[in-house]
């Protein structure tokens, strides 16, 4: 690789890439196994307490015996993050994700993932850019299957991005004391509108039915980081270990105004490289939205439904300080026990940072 290729999208970049579509191979895991604590650390790190992920004894009279893990924990047992291209910014923007049996408590987890597609645009918000879509399939021990993914990304160069960002006119919101008092009510509703075991039967839900609408904010730092906790990360790595995941990995890291060689995924919570790359300031991970939906999905299906299929496309970021709604309502109804949900994460603006489609399963 010539040292020029680092931060940019060439043609014979490209082609290399294009070389990969079909190569599968393992991916680096933060969980491999669905313990106690990982299921309860991912669960809190998304504002949740449901006790059929948290409670041994509640879950123990549930129909699955024992704990379970919602199913969008799997991108914590290896999340496909974009390869190729070092030194170009990603910008994960979606999931198409097919969920086939439960996660129980105590199941070992395998991921393994190819490069699917890529396709090409050029686009105002940073020129030349990149769409690469990963597929992974997640399997037990024993290679039965739990889950198959299509996750999406946008690939741009930093600096073009950063001349170019199209969320720099947005402002911090201060709130009032009224302003809280009303988000905490919404926070105190949720355990109320929890199905939990209470069962939600098919010919009970009707086209038109919403959801209760869902609160998360106003977004700190503190909010991303618990939700690292949870979710984990290839990136964040101390001392040595970060220096030789530098050396096997040229232009994955970023230097901070110091000097200082860091990681990129630091756009969670440093203003300067947000900055860099078009941003007023520090923003939310795409998975933690996704695991937003799924948190509403499951305090409104109950214990008894299954979410068979989840699509999520996200579509502008929520940055440090924004209050963010879920909302959604049933669409559609068939086979005598699915039903489809449109859902969306709106924030205090009235902008739409994600929308989703979700297939359910009811008794």
């Amino acid at each position: 690789m010539e040292k020029t290729d680092v931060g940019t999208i060439s043609d014979e970049a490209l082609e290399r890439l294009r070389e990969e579509i079909g190569r599968e191979s393992a991916l680096p895991q933060f969980n491999t196994c669905a313990s106690r604590d990982a299921i309860r650390h991912y669960v809190h790190g998304r504002g949740d307490d449901n006790p059929l992920f948290c409670n041994e004894s509640y879950a123990a009279s549930s129909r699955y015996g024992d704990i379970i893990a919602p199913n969008t924990f799997l991108l914590t047992c290896g999340f496909p993050r974009s390869r190729g291209l070092p030194g170009v910014h990603a910008l994960f923007t979606g999931i198409d994700f097919y969920f086939h049996d439960p996660i129980r408590v105590g199941t070992h987890i395998n991921a393994n993932s190819s490069l699917h597609e890529l396709s090409e645009r050029v686009g105002k918000y940073a020129g030349r850019q990149i769409q690469q879509t990963t597929r992974t399939e997640y399997t037990s021990q024993q290679g039965h299957p739990l889950a198959t993914l299509y996750s999406h990304a946008f690939r741009m160069e930093r600096k073009k991005a950063g001349r170019k960002g199209k969320y720099t006119d947005l402002t911090r919101k201060i709130y009032s004391d009224e302003e809280i008092q009303e988000i905490a009510q919404a926070y105190d509703q949720e355990r109320i509108h929890r199905r939990g075991e209470k069962k939600r039967f098919w010919n009970d839900v009707a086209i038109g039915d919403e959801l209760p609408a869902m609160v998360k904010g106003p977004l700190t730092v503190t909010d991303n980081v618990a939700f690292l906790i949870g979710f984990g990360t290839v990136f964040v790595r101390a001392h040595r270990q970060w220096h030789e995941f530098r050396q096997r990995h040229p232009g994955v890291g970023v230097k901070d105004k110091f000097g200082v060689w860091d990681v990129p995924e630091r756009v969670h919570w440093d203003e300067n490289l947000a900055a860099s790359v078009g941003m007023p300031g520090p923003y939310d991970y795409g998975p933690q939205r996704i695991a937003w939906i799924d948190h509403a999905i499951a305090e409104w299906i109950g214990d008894d439904g299954w979410l068979r299929r989840l699509t999520v496309k996200l579509t502008a970021p929520n940055f440090v300080g924004d209050t963010s709604w879920i909302c959604g309502s049933v669409t559609e109804k068939h086979d005598g026990n699915v039903i489809v949900m449109e859902l969306s994460v709106n924030d205090h603006r009235g902008r739409e940072t994600a929308k989703a489609t979700a297939e359910v399963v009811l008794p």
